[in-house]
């Protein structure tokens, strides 16, 4: 299935619940990932490289021409008008919301390392996220490594497993309100010890501060087998909502101890269908380091804006 052709009219910049919607930037924007990486000799006299575990994304935004009012507002964030940093940037054309480890199954070094520090569950009986190396549990064809959730004790009623916001002050994935989302997953249980699961995909939609907004919205429940299955759950973020907070059910009672679920290309986008997996960038926390502007002779408007914006440690 080819990704959807939709048109991405509009970036968004600000804090979760209260964005400033920016006409997308018509001298494109570039974002490189940048992550320092190390050639040096060792004591055999061979080279060896080594790279830093995460790095970060450097956003330029190159507006042709913005309203002077536009302009203004955006201006505010710069100079401390609207607090301090950190803001959000809400690209809607990356095509995978998700934190990068989420979506790969992998931990920060690109194996088991620190994987289930993303995610959250409720209790030990609502099983245990970790890392999946053997190929027979991972749907994508050059796929690396999938997400195992393993029940070594009996499950709760009703089991969770959600994802750990990017950084620590915020409730959920920062969204933009009114626009459809997509939340979608392969999923497969062991088939040795468990053979079938009643499992869901759902959605929490979340207010500025954390509050849930009306109740969440299910995909509806499918039962599982050792066939891989794609699971999914659409919909549009109410005005109010700041945050979104994917999650995974599943019933306990169809769960057997030390039975292990299989979950493989999460995706969360921004679109009214499901579309093909592709690795994610996140939404992550930012600061302004640039901003330039000209001045033609109609100073009502602002020409030649360069938005500079870097990617912050959560």
């Amino acid at each position: 299935m080819a990704r959807s052709e939709r048109q991405v009219p509009t970036v968004y910049f600000g804090r979760p619940g209260a964005l400033l919607p920016l006409p997308w930037p018509r001298g494109d924007m570039d974002r490189p990932y940048e992550r320092q990486t190390y050639d040096f000799l060792t004591g055999a006299g061979t080279h060896a490289v080594s790279s830093l575990a995460r790095g970060s994304r450097a956003y330029t935004l190159n507006f042709n021409v913005l309203h002077q009012d536009t302009f203004t507002n955006l201006e505010q964030y710069r100079i401390g008008s609207n607090g301090p940093a950190p803001f959000v940037l809400i690209d809607p054309s990356a095509p995978n919301l998700l934190h990068p480890n989420v979506a790969a199954g992998t931990g920060i070094l690109n194996n088991a390392t620190g994987l289930a520090s993303f995610f959250t569950t409720i209790a030990g009986d609502n099983g245990t996220p970790g890392s999946n190396s053997d190929p027979a549990f991972i749907h994508r064809a050059t796929g690396w490594r999938s997400i195992r959730w393993r029940f070594l004790i009996a499950p709760a009623a009703t089991v969770i497993m959600g994802v750990v916001p990017s950084y620590r002050s915020w409730w959920g994935i920062p969204v933009a309100p009114n626009l459809p989302y997509a939340f979608s997953a392969w999923m497969r249980v062991d088939g040795v010890v468990e053979t079938s699961a009643t499992l869901s995909m759902r959605l929490r939609w979340l207010d500025s501060t954390g509050a849930l907004i009306g109740s969440e919205v299910t995909g509806g429940d499918q039962t599982v087998t050792s066939t891989w299955q794609r699971l999914s759950v659409l919909s549009t973020a109410p005005s109010n909502a700041a945050y979104v907070a994917p999650r995974w059910y599943g019933t306990g009672s169809s769960i057997a101890t030390n039975g292990i679920v299989y979950v493989d290309e999460p995706l969360l986008e921004q679109d009214t269908v499901v579309n093909n997996w592709a690795p994610a960038s996140g939404v992550k926390p930012v600061e302004i380091t640039g901003l330039t502007e000209g001045v033609p002779f109609a100073a009502r408007f602002r020409e030649g804006i360069q938005l500079s914006i870097r990617e912050l440690a959560a």
